[in-house]
């Protein structure tokens, strides 16, 4: 796209003899609009029988930014007095190599109602591969009103076929590739120590992984922060998402160790969240036998009456789903119940078990 100088009375008369009125509706964008990043998801590789190779990624353009891309198509006065957005830039990274750019177009392959959402792909790339690690993201480009060219900031970044090393029992290798692999790894735990117990915040960031990945859309984190011990925006978009409250009036304790009853409880309010219309954590006692039809009861784990009474549905809820399993004994292990228990770290929730649960519960109730 190039830009135009007409002069201004000849714009206005085009203007207004081209455009319809509703056309003409579009507002000046402001410096603010002009940043704003798209939002990027479900980064894809393909390929071809020749062997060609590219990738495709799907592109959501807010209303703000179509807003100022219509002003600038449909006022022929925007490209002198405030210049244009002509396009979508894709900037990559192969295999952990350096940032690489590419501009980006609507696949043919997609029935695309607006050319600035839906699916759109790169050119070919010879250093791509079907199994490259890839990380992805977007931003618009085009020119101010001198033909300087101008950008917007950069949108989210997308990972694809991760290759992380884990610091982790090999046992749970296999399943937290698959993990790494549905992007259910937040940032916090990627270059963790697995082993590890984990906190009521990482598993907040979990649960909204796990939320994310169910749903198709990204969670966003509450405008206003009940908490007056964190500001996590992870734990944020959990309150919001309504899979946690807090532990007292405005605290959330991030740093307090999760128990498996508490995992068990947590991840159940995202499906809950999820499958159940309607539902809210304000309401669950609502909806309780309506969940209870969902799953078949399984038999009762050895130490039931360990199960807090707040969290026995949750916890059959994921042995029924073979989500979350027993440890032995056909014992469950919920809590700590002694002082003993409690200094041995008894039923603490580790990382890796913790990612290992997303994973199932995405795989099999999503």
């Amino acid at each position: 796209m190039k830009r135009r100088s007409i002069p201004m009375i000849l714009a206005l008369f085009l203007a207004m003899s081209l455009f319809p009125v509703s056309a003409m509706a579009a507002t000046a964008p402001t410096e603010a609009d002009l940043k704003t990043a798209p939002i990027i998801s479900n980064l894809e590789i393909h390929d071809d029988a020749e062997g060609f190779v590219w990738l495709e990624v799907t592109v959501q353009t807010s209303a703000n930014v179509r807003n100022a891309i219509d002003y600038f198509e449909n006022h022929e006065l925007g490209y002198n007095q405030a210049g244009y957005i002509g396009q979508i830039d894709l900037q990559y990274s192969i295999d952990g190599g350096e940032w690489q750019e590419s501009a980006i177009a609507p696949s043919p392959n997609y029935d695309h109602d607006d050319e600035w959402n839906g699916i759109f792909e790169t050119h070919y790339l010879d250093e791509l591969h079907v199994d490259s690690q890839v990380r992805a993201r977007a931003r618009y480009s085009g020119a101010d009103a001198d033909g300087n060219p101008r950008c917007s900031d950069w949108s989210n970044v997308l990972t694809l076929n991760e290759k992380a090393d884990f610091t982790a029992h090999d046992w749970a290798k296999a399943e937290l590739a698959e993990a790494a692999a549905l992007g259910l790894i937040p940032d916090s735990l990627k270059d963790a120590d697995l082993t590890g117990p984990i906190t009521r915040a990482e598993f907040a960031a979990v649960s909204v992984k796990v939320y994310e990945s169910l749903t198709g859309t990204k969670a966003t984190p509450a405008a206003t922060n009940p908490f007056t011990d964190t500001k996590d925006l992870e734990v944020l978009k959990a309150y919001n998402v309504g899979v946690t409250n807090g532990i007292g009036a405005a605290t959330f304790e991030p740093n307090t160790l999760l128990n498996r009853e508490q995992a068990a409880t947590m991840l159940t309010r995202v499906y809950k969240k999820v499958a159940i219309s309607g539902w809210t954590l304000e309401t669950d006692g609502d909806y309780s036998a309506q969940f209870k039809a969902m799953f078949k009861q399984p038999p009762a784990f050895a130490d039931d009456a360990n199960i807090s009474g707040w969290a026995k549905d949750s916890v059959y809820f994921m042995a029924a789903n073979s989500i979350i399993n027993g440890v032995g004994d056909n014992k469950f292990a919920p809590r700590a119940t002694t002082s003993a228990e409690q200094a041995a770290g008894y039923a603490q929730a580790t990382r890796e078990a913790a990612l290992l649960i997303a994973t199932r519960m995405v795989k099999n109730l999503g």
